[in-house]
């Protein structure tokens, strides 16, 4: 019988939920899909509180109606703004008869390094605890210390946090709706994990998803972020500096900023940028005015970019590589060579594995939905029989 989960997204721009099935070939196949544009959020708070019942709703339904299946229980992906993370090292004696690492032993470890964090001081729920990464004894950092002889295991573990109001306006919002939350999950995580190759992610490379209202960064080594921050600049900021340089509106400026080419070539269109008024007539603008418009704004979130990889240092090496997503500058062309020599770091543009919604700006939501697919295998292979996700499969009415 094929497993079926639905998770809800929460972007700075949209909000997106998704239905997904196991697939034969694939980990899971979408399904449904809902994708409603809302006002999002900022500093911590709804841009507009009243709309947020609504836009989810509509996010929902769209989704249903593809999927033909109404939903009763789902996933959350708790967004950026409202997340705190932060990592310890933990330490615990390898007991077992055969002096090995067993589960008991990772589970001690991790234990110990919550023990270093008084969380409760942070605030919020652990939404998750990941290693960065093992050590036995002295020896050689490692994401695999299972039955590895030893007398000490060492761990640096990461812990993600959720606002408790944001869980609270969700559940509120959703019990409206007659749907019941399954758990709270971190995009964020599921991204990381989801694009980017364990091998890769021993490289401790850095995942930058620009939004519409913001930018998040965040250090990924092992299976765990190390380091988080989040930037009060995304796509939407060279749209508003276009739209009221221009005088023209969001809806125009933004099909201005996705025409855009960062580094044109000789085969590149060189007339001057229209667009279309309400009128039906269409106007120009200077290339350059456009140009310079643009790359100002750009070249302030490389700024700030740049400042916070010189803050996190500690947790990067020179080669770390940087990986580009989030719709709010990987779709223009040119983006990813523009960040990489202003930043002076190799910057890739990850390629999500999905074959529905496979663009960058759908790439949290993916990753989340990858991430409850982790869940509900990590819980069937732990307690087949039971356990918060035994129902999984029973989560729609019908």
């Amino acid at each position: 019988m094929k497993t079926a989960a639905a998770a809800i997204e929460f972007g700075t721009s949209k909000i997106v939920t998704l239905i997904a099935e196991s697939g034969s070939f694939t980990r899971c196949d979408i399904i449904g899909s809902g994708t409603v544009s809302y006002d999002g959020f900022m500093n911590g708070g709804w841009n507009d509180p009243d709309g947020l019942l609504q836009a989810i709703e509509d996010s929902i339904r769209a989704a249903e109606s593809e999927a033909k299946r109404t939903i009763s229980e789902i996933f959350v992906g708790v967004p950026s703004e409202y997340v705190h993370i932060t990592s310890a090292e933990g330490e615990a004696d390898i007991t077992s008869a055969d002096g090995r690492v067993n589960e008991d032993t990772i589970v001690d470890v991790m234990d110990s390094a919550a023990d270093a964090l008084d969380l409760a001081d942070n605030g919020g729920n652990v939404l998750h605890r990941s290693p960065a990464w093992f050590q036995v004894d002295n020896g050689r950092r490692t994401m695999a210390p299972l039955n590895v002889k030893g007398k000490v295991l060492k761990a640096e573990v990461s812990f993600i946090q959720a606002d408790p109001g944001f869980i609270e306006d969700v559940r509120h919002c959703l019990a409206q709706l007659g749907i019941q939350i399954t758990a709270f999950l971190s995009p964020t995580l599921g991204t990381a994990l989801w694009l980017m190759h364990y091998d890769e992610r021993d490289k401790t490379p850095v995942l930058l998803d620009v939004g519409y209202l913001n930018t998040e960064l965040s250090v990924i080594q092992g299976d765990a972020i190390t380091f988080h921050a989040v930037l009060p600049i995304g796509g939407g900021d060279v749209t508003t500096a276009l739209a009221e340089g221009l005088e023209i509106s969001m809806g125009q400026a933004e099909e201005l900023k996705r025409n855009h080419v960062f580094t044109p070539d000789e085969f590149d269109e060189q007339s001057d940028p229209a667009v279309q008024m309400e009128d039906g007539t269409t106007v120009r603008f200077p290339r350059n005015l456009v140009r310079r418009t643009i790359e100002s704004v750009t070249d302030e979130l490389a700024d700030d970019v740049r400042q916070t990889l010189d803050y996190c240092r500690d947790y990067l090496t020179e080669k770390s590589v940087i990986y580009l997503t989030g719709g709010g500058l990987v779709n223009m062309r040119g983006a990813k060579e523009y960040m990489a020599e202003k930043l002076n770091r190799t910057v890739r543009v990850p390629v999500a594995k999905a074959a529905r919604l496979n663009n960058p700006s759908y790439a949290s939501a993916l990753g989340l939905m990858d991430l409850v697919f982790d869940e509900i295998d990590g819980q069937q292979t732990a307690q087949p029989g039971g356990g918060a996700l035994s129902g999984i499969k029973n989560i729609f009415k019908h």
